[in-house]
């Protein structure tokens, strides 16, 4: 089991979310505390409590609108902030098939119920996903999007 494995399964134990734990991670990267951002996250949980869109996928939505998407009056977004979130969101739809679907729904019915493992193998190799298109598009994932660009 690697560091990430590892670490999503220590904040599953805690009560975390995925949405919650795909941007806690992220602060985690940055050597940054966030509460108020991570209790926020709690409202994309189990489909934004609908079962509807996947926590990983909305969370993961989040962590790249984190370093690329406008944050104030002064700021700017990254050009590429849309192809981000795009090139995440194919990927995903491209594994959904292996993992039932887009929607937390979906994806617990396909395997039967709830299934800790499940998530947290999606949440592994989403997060691997996201590493690399930041990596892609010259985002160091351990700087905020001040540093990173000088905004």
């Amino acid at each position: 089991m690697d560091e990430t494995a590892l670490r999503i399964m220590q904040l599953a134990a805690q009560g975390f979310c995925c949405s919650q734990i795909m941007i806690q991670l992220s602060m985690e990267d940055m050597g940054e505390e966030n509460i108020p951002l991570v209790r926020a996250m709690a409202g994309l949980c189990d489909g934004m409590g609908r079962g509807d869109l996947c926590g990983v996928a909305s969370g993961a939505a989040c962590v790249l609108a984190l370093y690329a998407a406008k944050g104030s009056a002064e700021e700017q977004p990254l050009d590429c902030a849309p192809l981000l979130l795009a090139q995440f969101m194919d990927w995903f739809q491209q594994g959904a098939t292996s993992w039932g679907g887009i929607r937390c729904d979906e994806i617990v019915a396909f395997h039967g119920g709830r299934k800790p493992e499940v998530c947290g193998n999606i949440m592994v190799r989403a997060r691997e996903v996201i590493l690399a298109i930041l990596v892609e598009h010259h985002i160091d994932p351990s700087l905020p999007k001040e540093q990173n660009h000088g905004y």
